[in-house]
């Protein structure tokens, strides 16, 4: 296979799910690390605080978010470029979360926490409102 940023011949190829979606990309070894470089900045990131663990017990999902959501997306526009119009790129990112967000609601159930599901529901209905079809 060849690299998809630099076109030499490589022997690595990676398997990437996607959201159930399969998708075989290969880089050699420099691009990939380019790419993982360029992909997120993760020294701008900072570390969760003792009191953003303690209160993600409750319902706080930020953190968790941007790993299952953004992040994804941010490295797949950094590996295809701009693959999206802004408007396809909202309903993408509001579909993985509304996906994420229901995983969460069926934990949620299973623990009877009900409350929280009962959150997280509503939240669910926040998003596919947003959602322009």
């Amino acid at each position: 296979m060849k690299c998809l940023k630099c076109g030499q011949e490589t022997s690595k190829s990676y398997k990437v799910d996607f959201d159930g979606a399969e998708k075989e990309i290969s880089y050699c070894q420099k691009c990939l690390v380019d790419v993982l470089k360029e992909s997120v900045p993760f020294k701008n990131t900072p570390f969760p605080s003792e009191d953003s663990i303690r209160r993600s017990k409750n319902l706080s999902l930020d953190g968790v978010m941007v790993v299952f959501v953004e992040t994804p997306l941010k490295i797949l526009e950094k590996m295809f470029g701009k693959i999206w119009s802004d408007q396809e790129k909202e309903n993408f990112e509001n579909e993985r979360k509304i996906t994420f967000l229901e995983r969460k609601l069926n934990e949620a159930i299973k623990n009877e926490d009900y409350r929280k599901a009962n959150r997280l529901k509503q939240l669910i209905l926040q998003i596919k409102n947003k959602t322009v079809k």
